[in-house]
């Protein structure tokens, strides 16, 4: 008998093409639904960091930038754009939405982070569209259609309850000076 390996990667969808060769990231997939399925496989197998050395100025940096956002607005509807050095960032609908996304898209093997309604994705100049970009929209689009479509509104609340509770202790830990 053969077992499946449940935490491995899931496979990768083909790239479809717009007419003026764009990738139709808003149709790459026939449902997110069947991305956003609770308790899938990672989209990648392992972490994908954020690069140690970022040339913002990059002509090919730049590009990659401009397509993973292109990518998040098509998937997501989210507005992203460029962060500091090594970060696109894209704003979310309030800081439970951020919180939750984050800690999803590092459950898909692609490094995240949140601060207040702003999640943050990483970019790099060696990244391809048919590898890293690929990664990083897949991640978005998957845990945001999750998000949106399938995630219970008592679970929302709690998400931002739990936000509001960590914002309210980080500032009582700088005001008591521990922090």
């Amino acid at each position: 008998m053969t077992t499946i390996d449940k935490r491995a990667p899931m496979a990768s969808a083909p790239l479809k093409y717009r007419e003026d060769g764009e990738v139709d990231w808003g149709n790459m997939w026939d449902s997110f639904c069947a991305l956003a399925l609770d308790g899938g496989p990672p989209h990648r197998g392992t972490m994908l960091e954020v690069p140690t050395i970022v040339e913002t100025e990059d002509e090919a940096y730049q590009r990659v930038v401009a397509e993973i956002c292109r990518g998040i607005g098509e998937v997501s509807g989210l507005s992203a754009n460029a962060a500091e050095p090594g970060w696109v960032a894209i704003q979310c609908q309030d800081v439970a939405m951020a919180r939750w996304l984050s800690e999803a898209i590092v459950e898909e093997n692609v490094r995240a982070r949140y601060q207040g309604t702003i999640l943050c994705v990483p970019a790099g100049a060696s990244y391809t569209v048919k590898g890293e970009i690929k990664n990083v929209i897949t991640a978005v689009a998957k845990t945001s259609h999750y998000w949106n479509e399938h995630l219970a509104n008592e679970i929302k609340q709690t998400v931002a309850v739990q936000a509001h509770l960590d914002a309210f202790g980080s500032r009582l830990r700088r005001w008591l000076g521990r922090g």
